[in-house]
C-alpha cells in the first residue's frame, strides 16, 4: 500500500530569506494539498515555535530543521539538519556567529556592488531581510526592486554570483564541521543540493565518514535524470534519499515553489527521525 500524503523537506520562511511568515508558509503549505513540511531556515530556528503552532492548528506536520552554510573551495556544500534539538547550548552558540558572519558579508556585498557602481541602500536591504538571518536574497531582492534585475535567478546571475560584481566569499566553515554541528544538537545530518558542490559522489563518501545519514535526491531544480544520479548515490552509500523544493518566495525561482517535487516517500520523514534518535542516544 503506498503512502500518497505529500511532503517538502526544505523550505524557507521569513525567519531567515523566505518571503512568507512561518504561519504564512504552514497555511501556504496546507493550501497546496501538503501532509508536512520541513522547515530549514538558514543558520537560525527562530521560526520554529511559530512554524509547529500552526501546523498544530491546520494538522500539517513541521519537522524542525537548519539549514547551514559550508564551502569547498569555490563551492558550497550546504548540509540540512532534521529533527535538531534547537536548545542546545553549543549548536544556539554556533548559529549567533553564523548570523554575525552573515551580516558581516552582506556590508562587504553592498560595498562591492557601489564600488562597482550600483548604488545599494543598506536599509533597503536590512528591510527585505525582514526578522530573519540576512543573506544574499535580501540584496537580490532590492535589487529587482531596483528594476536591475527581473528576478532572483537574474539578480545572482548579473551580480551575486561568483566572479559577479557583488560575489563575497562566505568565511570557511568545513562540510565535516557542519555535520558534527547538527548531530552534537540531536540532528539527522543531510547534504542539500548535492550538485552544488561539483562532486555529489566524492562528497557522499566523504562525509558518510564524518556522520551524514542523509542525500538531498528529489530537489526542486534538478531534472528527473540528475535527481536518478542521485538516488544512486544515496543507495551506494547507504544514505537515506530526502526531497525538498528549496522554497524562499511564490516566484522565487524556477522549479522551487513548494511542494513542486513529486514523489518524496513518506518513510523519509520516518527514516530521518529514526535516524535523529539514533544520534542522541549515541
Amino acid at each position: 500500500m503506498t503512502d500518497d500524503r505529500r511532503l517538502d523537506l526544505h523550505t524557507h520562511s521569513l525567519a531567515s530569506d523566505g518571503r512568507l511568515s512561518p504561519a504564512d508558509l504552514v497555511r501556504y503549505a496546507r493550501e497546496q494539498g501538503l501532509a508536512g513540511i520541513g522547515l530549514t531556515d538558514h543558520d537560525t530556528t527562530d521560526g520554529l515555535d511559530e512554524a509547529e503552532a500552526a501546523g498544530r492548528d491546520l494538522d500539517l506536520i513541521v519537522v524542525p530543521g537548519v539549514e547551514l552554510s559550508s564551502t569547498i573551495g569555490n563551492r558550497e556544500a550546504h548540509v540540512l539538519g532534521y529533527f535538531i534539538d534547537r536548545e542546545n547550548e553549543k549548536f544556539r552558540a554556533a548559529l549567533d556567529d553564523f548570523v554575525a558572519q552573515r551580516h558581516e558579508r552582506v556590508d562587504r556585498i553592498i560595498l562591492k556592488l557601489r564600488e562597482n557602481g550600483v548604488n545599494v541602500d543598506r536599509d533597503r536591504v536590512l528591510a527585505n531581510a525582514g526578522r530573519g538571518s540576512i543573506g544574499r536574497p535580501a540584496v537580490g531582492w532590492t535589487l529587482i526592486e531596483m528594476g536591475l534585475a527581473t528576478d532572483m535567478a537574474d539578480a545572482f546571475n548579473r551580480y551575486l554570483s561568483v566572479g559577479k560584481p557583488g560575489y563575497v566569499p562566505r568565511q570557511k566553515l568545513d562540510p565535516e564541521a557542519a555535520v558534527e554541528i547538527i548531530r552534537a544538537a540531536g540532528g539527522a545530518p543531510v547534504l542539500a543540493h548535492p550538485f552544488s558542490t561539483g562532486d555529489p559522489e566524492g562528497m557522499a563518501k566523504r562525509l558518510k565518514a564524518a556522520g551524514l545519514v542523509g542525500f538531498e535526491t528529489w530537489y526542486g531544480e534538478y531534472s528527473p535524470e540528475r535527481r536518478g544520479e542521485l538516488l544512486a548515490i544515496a543507495r551506494a552509500n547507504d544514505l537515506i534519499p530526502t526531497g525538498g523544493s528549496d522554497f524562499h518566495a511564490p516566484g522565487f525561482k524556477s522549479g522551487r515553489e513548494l511542494g513542486s517535487v513529486p514523489g518524496i516517500p513518506w518513510e523519509t520523514l520516518d527514516r530521518l527521525h529514526a535516524a535523529a534518535e539514533s544520534i542522541r542516544v549515541a
